[in-house]
């Protein structure tokens, strides 16, 4: 097993309101989606882009594998690629609190035009009380 993805003890994680803004923030400069020649959403695109989950994976731990399996699926599933591959990029994926957040950031980059994403962005952060 790569050692980027094994389960560190002791690591600092990010907080809940440490995602929302880096997402936010992240989304709100890139004002575009992130997805494939189809039309479906990528974690990283060809065009450099970065979709909400994406944004949080880091760069040494990202592998083309763990595109194609959304965030949601792990809300049942206790293990998987993604979220070993957040797990050592700071995220804590396996604390249910923390996926329910990212699903949220994912649909808001998913599901709806990127015109709406401030005032979307806005309301995940109230409903979770980051603002």
């Amino acid at each position: 097993m790569n050692h980027a993805m094994s389960h560190p003890t002791n690591r600092a994680m990010l907080s809940a309101r440490d995602i929302y803004e880096r997402v936010s923030a992240h989304l709100l400069a890139q004002g575009a989606v992130s997805e494939d020649e189809n039309g479906s959403c990528r974690l990283r695109s060809s065009h450099g882009r970065k979709c909400a989950i994406g944004s949080l994976v880091n760069d040494e731990v990202y592998r083309p594998e763990i595109e194609g399996v959304g965030i949601s699926y792990y809300r049942h599933a206790k293990d998987g690629t993604l979220l070993r591959a957040l797990y050592a990029s700071d995220v804590d994926a396996y604390d249910p609190d923390i996926v329910e957040l990212l699903i949220e950031l994912e649909e808001v980059h998913d599901d709806f035009d990127v015109e709406q994403w401030p005032r979307l962005l806005a309301r995940v952060g109230e409903r979770h009380a980051f603002v």
